[in-house]
């Protein structure tokens, strides 16, 4: 979260507004039918439109989402991933948004690798 909408979403009118609106999508994601956990601002917030609550809780600015549509929506909006020929990531060039999962997938690779599930072509041919 950024630390200028920290004190909104941990507002009274927030918890309120978005309770309110997740109940009435049922709790489900608008974009693929599954459960949805995000209660997404389709313009995204800024500095400038924070204190307006004409965008901050507008249910006409609001989507329901679940973790995989919210991440991929924000990836596609503040990252660009290129890949390899062998399909393996061969950079990333990430926004604010995304650096806590970035971090969590490169611990999550290195765990991978350290038990053995990653470069198995590799021991495969030493093997």
């Amino acid at each position: 979260m950024r630390e200028f909408a920290r004190a909104f979403y941990n507002s009274k009118e927030w918890r309120t507004c978005s309770r309110a609106f997740m109940q009435s999508r049922h709790y489900v994601c608008e974009r693929c039918g599954g459960v949805a956990v995000i209660c997404h601002h389709k313009n995204h917030l800024s500095p400038e439109n924070i204190n307006n609550p004409a965008v901050t809780l507008s249910w006409a600015n609001l989507e329901a989402l679940c973790m995989d549509c919210h991440n991929l929506e924000h990836m596609r909006a503040d990252s660009v991933t290129t890949f390899a020929e062998d399909g393996s990531i061969a950079s990333v060039t990430e926004g604010k948004e995304i650096k806590n999962f970035q971090q969590a997938a490169d611990a999550l690779g290195e765990m991978l690798q350290k038990n053995g599930f990653v470069g198995s072509t590799k021991r495969g041919a030493e093997g």
